[in-house]
């Protein structure tokens, strides 16, 4: 499964178009934040380890599995179990007035091994499962792109908007040391 996300200012909603199918959708602040709240909490509530010794609190596994999928640390690789993220360098014309219908309701379930999203638009659902990483980088996704519209969304959970960035600095060399990756060992 494939999902695009672009602002419209002029609309002030995401153009979201889901793949395969060629579904088009508008989401507005509202159901933005209706996701990015509700249904991350449910999300939340379904991650494994409950009662398993030393597997820390359920925000500390949520954290912890969301660092995770970000870092595409899961079953990518796997037949059937999709991708990371992916990003276009252009993003689409704005759609013909009226062509794109807005979503007006939604409806969530999630287990410990997949997340499911049904979008009501007009009088059909669009349904979304992915696994857990997946879901993970759709409410990551979501969450920037409200940010970049300048939303302000409320109540979104501290492990969906944490910073990925002290954990991708961790992994570098300090730079007051030399690079010793491409030494022979040889001495000049």
């Amino acid at each position: 499964m494939s999902l695009s996300f672009t602002y419209f200012e002029a609309e002030d909603r995401l153009l979201v178009l889901i793949q395969p199918g060629g579904h088009q959708l508008w989401l507005t602040r509202y159901l933005t934040q209706s996701i990015l709240r509700d249904i991350a909490a449910l999300f939340a509530r379904a991650v494994p380890g409950e009662g398993i010794p030393g597997a820390g609190s359920s925000e500390q596994r949520i954290a912890l599995e969301h660092r995770m999928a970000m870092n595409e640390e899961d079953l990518a690789d796997q037949p059937g179990m999709g991708g990371g993220m992916k990003f276009a360098q252009n993003s689409p014309a704005l759609p013909a007035s009226g062509s794109v219908q807005v979503c007006t309701g939604l409806d969530a379930q999630a287990g410990s091994d997949y997340a499911s999203i049904s979008f009501t638009v007009g009088q059909q659902n669009i349904n979304m499962r992915q696994n857990r990483p997946g879901f993970h980088r759709f409410l990551r996704t979501l969450a920037l792109c409200a940010e970049k519209a300048g939303w302000h969304i409320q109540d979104v959970p501290p492990w969906l908007t944490q910073s990925l960035l002290a954990d991708l600095l961790s992994t570098l060399p300090p730079l007051d040391e030399p690079d010793t990756s491409h030494d022979s060992g040889l001495q000049p």
